[in-house]
C-alpha cells in the first residue's frame, strides 16, 4: 500500500500535472464567478480538449476545475446577491448583507476558507472508506449490481430538478439512447437506423456538450442581455478588512460540523450541493449562540456553514463512482464519461487492478484544495474584472469552443451535427421543466443496467425469481418500490391541492 501511495505521489506531483491543475483551478474559479455558468458547464466543455492528455493530467484538470466551479459561484453572491451557483444562494443571504456592511473581503475570506476545509474534510472521509466499501463492493454480482443502479436511477431521477416525475421520465429517456448501437449480446443493430456513425452508440462527449453546455447557451442567449448597471464595476469599496485568524478560529466547529453533514449528503446519489448547504446553513441557525450575530442577518457563522456543506458534498459524491462505479451527482457523472473517454473504469475493481490510479485521484483531491486556498485570494483580488465579462461576448465563444473540441476528439463532422441536436433537444427540456442531467446520467448507467440484468437472467436460465432471493438485491429493490411509493403519494397530494396539477379549481 505504501509503495501504491508513493508512486501516486510521484505520478500527480510532475510539472505537467501541476500546470493542467492550476490552468484547470482558474478555469473553475472564473466560471463559477460568471452568474448563468458554472463548473459543470466547465467540466463538459473541456473534457473533449482532455482526449489527447495523459490520463491523470486529464483528471487531475477536470478535478481541478469542479473544486474550483463550487467556490467560484459564491463570489457573485456575495457580492451582487446573485449566486453563481444553486448551492451558493444561502451564502449570498448573509454574504451580501456583509458587502453592503462595507466586509465584502471579510465575507469572501470566510467563504474561500469554509469551502477549502469543508471540501478537504469529505475528501480524507474518501481516502478513509474508500478501500473497504471497495472490498465490500467486490462481493456485489450482477443481480446486486442491477438493483443498485436501478434504486440510484430513481434517486437520481426524483432528487435532480424540481419535479420528480419529469426527472424519472428524462432519466428513462436516458436508458432509451444507452440502447443506441450494436446489442452488446447479439451485436445487432438498434435504432440506428442505419446511420453507420451510431453503430457504436451515441458519442459521449457530443451528447454531453449538447445536452450541458450548448443547451445552457441557447437558454442564456434567449434571456434578455445583461443591462450595462449589471456590468459596470462593482460599486462596493474592495479594500475592507480582510478574515482574521481569531474569526476563523471561532468558527472551525462550525465549518467541521457542515462538513460532516455535507459529507454524508454528497455520499447519497442524488442529493447534491444545493441540499448539503441548506442541511449545514439550517444546522448553523439552529445551534447558534445567543450572543453573536443571527444568522440570516449578515454572520459569518451562515457564510461557513453554507460554504462547508455544499463544498463536502464534493469529495463524498465520489465515493458511489468509485467504490460502485455509479455517479453521485453532476460532476461525478461528467468524470465518469471522461474516465470511459481514457479507458478507465471506475468502481471495486479499480482499487485491485489500478491501486495507484485511484491513490493518485485521491492525492489529486488533495491537491486541488490547497490550489483553490492560493488561487482564491488572487481571483478575490480581481473580482471586478471577471464579472464585468459581457455574456454577449462570452456566450459564442464558449460555443465556438465547443465546436472545436467535438470535432478535436473525433474529427467527424456528423458528431458537431449530434452536439447541436442534442443541444437543442435540452434546451426544449429545458423549457419544457426537464432537467438533462437525469438523462445523461440514465444514458451512463444504461448500459450498465442492462448488462447487469442480462447476465442475470443468463445465470438463472431466464427466471425473474433470481432478483428476490439474494437479500442485497431485495433490499435495493424495496428500497427502489418504496421511493416509487413516495413519488406517486406526492404527486396524488399535489393533484388534491387546490390549484395544484390535475386540480378543479
Amino acid at each position: 500500500m505504501l509503495e501504491d501511495i508513493g508512486q501516486a505521489i510521484g505520478l500527480v506531483l510532475t510539472f505537467e500535472n501541476l500546470l493542467f491543475a492550476s490552468v484547470g483551478m482558474a478555469v473553475g474559479l472564473v466560471f463559477g464567478a460568471l452568474p448563468g455558468l458554472n463548473a459543470s458547464v466547465a467540466i463538459g466543455l473541456l473534457i473533449p480538449f482532455t482526449y489527447y492528455l495523459d490520463p491523470m493530467v486529464a483528471i487531475v484538470a477536470l478535478v481541478a476545475i469542479g473544486k474550483g466551479g463550487n467556490f467560484g459561484g459564491s463570489v457573485p453572491a456575495v457580492l451582487l446577491n446573485i449566486p453563481g451557483t444553486p448551492s451558493a444562494t444561502f451564502t449570498a443571504i448573509d454574504g451580501h448583507q456583509l458587502t453592503k456592511a462595507g466586509k465584502s473581503k471579510k465575507a469572501l475570506h470566510m467563504a474561500l476558507w469554509g469551502s477549502t476545509l469543508g471540501d478537504l474534510f469529505s475528501d480524507l472521509v474518501l481516502i478513509l472508506v474508500a478501500a473497504p466499501l471497495a472490498a465490500l463492493a467486490l462481493m456485489v454480482g450482477p443481480p446486486e449490481y442491477a438493483a443498485i443502479i436501478l434504486f440510484s436511477l430513481l434517486i437520481v431521477g426524483t432528487m435532480v430538478g424540481s419535479a420528480p416525475l419529469k426527472g424519472l421520465v428524462a432519466a428513462a429517456f436516458g436508458l432509451l439512447l444507452g440502447t443506441v448501437g450494436l446489442d452488446l449480446f447479439t451485436m445487432e443493430d438498434r435504432f440506428t437506423f442505419g446511420i453507420i456513425n451510431l453503430q457504436d452508440g451515441i458519442p459521449v462527449i457530443p451528447m454531453i456538450m449538447g445536452l450541458l453546455v450548448v443547451s445552457e447557451v441557447f437558454a442564456q442567449l434567449r434571456r434578455e442581455a445583461v443591462s450595462h448597471a449589471e456590468l459596470r464595476p462593482l460599486p462596493v469599496e474592495q479594500a475592507s478588512q480582510g478574515l482574521t485568524a481569531r474569526e476563523l478560529g471561532h468558527e472551525l466547529p462550525n465549518i467541521v460540523k457542515s462538513g460532516a453533514l455535507g459529507t454524508l449528503i454528497g455520499a447519497i446519489p442524488g442529493l447534491g450541493a444545493t441540499l448539503g448547504a441548506f442541511i449545514a446553513y439550517s444546522e448553523a441557525r439552529r445551534s447558534q449562540p445567543k450572543d453573536e450575530v443571527p444568522v440570516g442577518k449578515g454572520s459569518l457563522r451562515g457564510i461557513a456553514a453554507a460554504e462547508a456543506g455544499n463544498s463536502a458534498t464534493n469529495g463524498s459524491n465520489m465515493i458511489p463512482l468509485v467504490t460502485l462505479g455509479i455517479p453521485g451527482n453532476v460532476e461525478a457523472a461528467l468524470f465518469l464519461g471522461a474516465f470511459m473517454i481514457h479507458g478507465i473504469t471506475p468502481g471495486p475493481m479499480l482499487m485491485t487492478q489500478q491501486p495507484v490510479m485511484l491513490y493518485a485521484i485521491f492525492i489529486s483531491l488533495i491537491l486541488a484544495n490547497f490550489l483553490m486556498l492560493g488561487q482564491g485570494f488572487v481571483l478575490i483580488r480581481l473580482v471586478r474584472y471577471v464579472l464585468a465579462v459581457d455574456n454577449r461576448l462570452l456566450l459564442p465563444a464558449i460555443l465556438l469552443v465547443a465546436v472545436l473540441g467535438t470535432y478535436a476528439t473525433t474529427r467527424q463532422v456528423f458528431d458537431i451535427g449530434l452536439m447541436f441536436a442534442f443541444g437543442l433537444l435540452g434546451y426544449a427540456m429545458r423549457r419544457l421543466g426537464f432537467t438533462p442531467m437525469p438523462t445523461i446520467i440514465g444514458f451512463l448507467l444504461g448500459p450498465l443496467l442492462e448488462d447487469g440484468v442480462r447476465r442475470t437472467l443468463a445465470l438463472s436460465g431466464g427466471e425473474f425469481g433470481i432478483f428476490f432471493q439474494r437479500p442485497i438485491t431485495l433490499g435495493f429493490l424495496a428500497l427502489a418500490a418504496v421511493t416509487l411509493f413516495a413519488i406517486v403519494r406526492h404527486l396524488m397530494a399535489q393533484r388534491r391541492l387546490p390549484g395544484g396539477p390535475g386540480s378543479l379549481e
